[in-house]
């Protein structure tokens, strides 16, 4: 495995991350049982993986993260997330209410009370099993929401880490509505998160462009994440010949393997997430973060493949 520093902190990461947050679930969605989860993630300890990245108090994936690290709590880092939705007790551990709450406040550009907030970190804590959250972001932020965010609950935030119960604060973004990173870049004018959670990908690496060199020069950490967003949308027509020769040209075993070297390599992504809940497609997704960058030839190819689209050069 390979390790980076976290941004401008002492924290100190594997370059690839295991994710519960996505659709899979560490597999639960797809028929996996809570013991099939727990081994997975006991795998990933194993093949060195030290970043687990949970979802807060939706779906039980912060549940099986402390189980499955109780014994190596101290040598993994562990990332959870927390919505700023409006409060919906008695349903509060319910996924879909709580769903409903962070979608409406989101289109609203509503957030919840300092109060509401600690409330759920405090919860995330012992859901997690832990005294301190290395990583604690504010999740899926909308721009119209964040200027309501950084008045109401970044300070109570902040106030949490110099309690020694965060150590990093950090922040996600709406990637499929918010394309251009436009949050994200409004958070890294105000100078208060120590990571971020990025969209990075083959078909929309704007990031690279608008905000990775910037976090870097401000020593905020990034993570990448839909590093196999939209890929299965390119098999057919010119763009899956085009690809097909850029698998070869880059010695690549197929578009999962191309997707994760690039987005690894990319300057200023500290470490990517693959939420996978298969143990071997996990080790493939490994292998292919350990490989070499891919070729300048390859590079200028996707560019070129993806720059009308996204609007922007993916380079």
């Amino acid at each position: 495995m390979d390790y980076a520093r976290l941004g401008g902190s002492e924290l100190v990461s594997s370059v690839i991350g295991l994710g519960g947050g996505s659709s899979s679930r560490f597999g639960l969605v797809k028929g996996a049982t809570k013991s099939d989860a727990v081994t997975l993630i006991r795998t990933a300890v194993d093949e060195g993986i030290t970043f687990f990245d949970g979802a807060g108090i939706c779906g039980g994936v912060d549940e099986l993260l402390a189980e499955a690290l109780a014994d190596c709590r101290d040598r993994v880092l562990i990332s959870t997330k927390v919505h700023i939705g409006p409060a919906v007790f008695p349903f509060a551990r319910m996924r879909r209410a709580n769903q409903v709450s962070s979608w409406i406040a989101r289109r609203s550009g509503w957030s919840c009370s300092a109060g509401v907030l600690r409330k759920r970190v405090e919860q995330s804590l012992r859901t997690l099993r832990t005294d301190r959250i290395d990583i604690l972001h504010l999740h899926a932020v909308s721009p119209q929401q964040y200027s309501s965010a950084v008045a109401r609950v970044v300070p109570e935030l902040l106030r949490m880490k110099d309690e020694g119960k965060l150590r990093m604060v950090g922040i996600t973004e709406g990637f499929l509505n918010d394309p251009g990173h436009s949050m994200l870049s409004a958070a890294l004018d105000d100078s208060w998160a120590d990571a971020m959670m990025v969209g990075f990908s083959l078909q929309n690496s704007s990031a690279a462009r608008v905000l990775i060199p910037r976090a870097k020069d401000k020593g905020v950490s990034v993570i990448g994440m839909f590093a196999l967003r939209g890929l299965s949308k390119t098999q057919d027509g010119e763009e899956g010949i085009a690809l097909a020769e850029l698998l070869e040209e880059a010695g690549a075993a197929d578009l999962s393997e191309l997707a994760y070297r690039y987005c690894r390599h990319q300057d200023g992504i500290d470490v990517v997430l693959t939420g996978t809940g298969n143990a071997a497609h996990l080790r493939q997704n490994i292998a292919a973060a350990l490989a070499p960058p891919l070729p300048d030839s390859v590079l200028e190819r996707l560019d070129q493949l993806w720059r009308d689209q996204v609007g922007v050069s993916t380079r």
